[in-house]
Parts: structure tokens; sequence; C-alpha cells
């Protein structure tokens, strides 16, 4: 079995004020407005780039990708997602490696990819619709939700939702 490696986290000196613009910088390199995104099954996966209504100074995706909070408008900086920024390129590109768990589930009505990889405590999260891929949001989930991931993906083998 080979060893998926990822680039450093980024250091959380400062607070989410001094580590939020270093990760939408990364942000933006690895999620370009032009050229080629990372693909899931052959089809790009896309990321919303208009405003997001908690921050109108950045976009959608990446807003969803590094806060927490269930009500979209008032969405907070979690420190860290944002320092976690730089594993969510990697592990799309390398969604298939032998080492992440990837299944099917139903949320809201719509399609989700889940894409985790246990080792590093990373999880992506793609909703499939009529327009292709869109990832959704990204986060290291907390030991409870980890358990339920582990049952989720299961689950999922047994039901044959996973690829």
């Amino acid at each position: 079995m080979s060893v998926l490696t990822f680039p450093p986290v980024l250091p959380n000196t400062g607070g989410a004020p001094v580590v939020e613009p270093q990760s939408h910088t990364v942000y933006q390199t690895d999620f370009p407005a032009t050229g080629t995104l990372p693909a899931v099954q052959g089809e790009p996966v896309k990321v919303r780039r208009s405003p997001h209504p908690a921050n109108a100074a950045r976009e959608y995706t990446y807003w969803h990708m590094v806060t927490e909070g269930s009500d979209e408008a008032h969405r907070t900086p979690d420190l860290v997602r944002l320092c976690a920024i730089p594993r969510a390129k990697t592990l799309l590109v390398n969604h298939t490696h032998d080492t992440v768990k990837r299944w099917w589930n139903v949320r809201a009505g719509f399609k989700h990819l889940c894409i985790w990889h246990p080792p590093v405590n990373y999880v992506l999260v793609i909703k499939e619709r009529y327009d292709g891929f869109f990832l959704v949001t990204t986060y290291c989930p907390e030991p409870k939700r980890k358990m339920d991931f582990h049952k989720e993906w299961a689950t999922a083998k047994k039901a044959g939702r996973t690829f």
C-alpha cells in the first residue's frame, strides 16, 4: 500500500484574521477561475464562484470550505478548516488512492460523494447535479463524526455505493 502525501497545513499562528488571507491564496491557486479543475469520474469538479452571503468578498465554495455554521448568512471562520485548505486539491486529485474512502449518500434530496482520508482525517463533500459535480465543503471530522463516517462507509460498501 502506498502512502498518500499531503502538503503541510498552514500555521495557525495569529488566528483566523491572519490565516484566512493565506488560506484564500491557496484556494485561488488550487481552484483557479480559469483552467482545468480536478475531475471525478471524468467530470471536472466545479466550484460556486458567486459571493457568499456571509462574506461578499469571498467565493461561495471557498467560504463554505473554511467556515462553520448551519445558517449560511452567519457562517464563521474555523481555524482548523482554514489551516487544512492545502489538503483539498491533493485529496480531490488523489480520490482513487487506496487509502481514501469514497461513498455516495443522499442529503437534502441531493446525491453527494463523500471523499475521506482517515489517516489525515480530512473529508471533501461533492454534490452531483444535473450540470456536473460541485465541491460543497471540506472539513476535519470530530471523533463522533469519524465513527459515523466509518459506519456510513461500511453501509455504503454493503449497498454497492462505494467505488
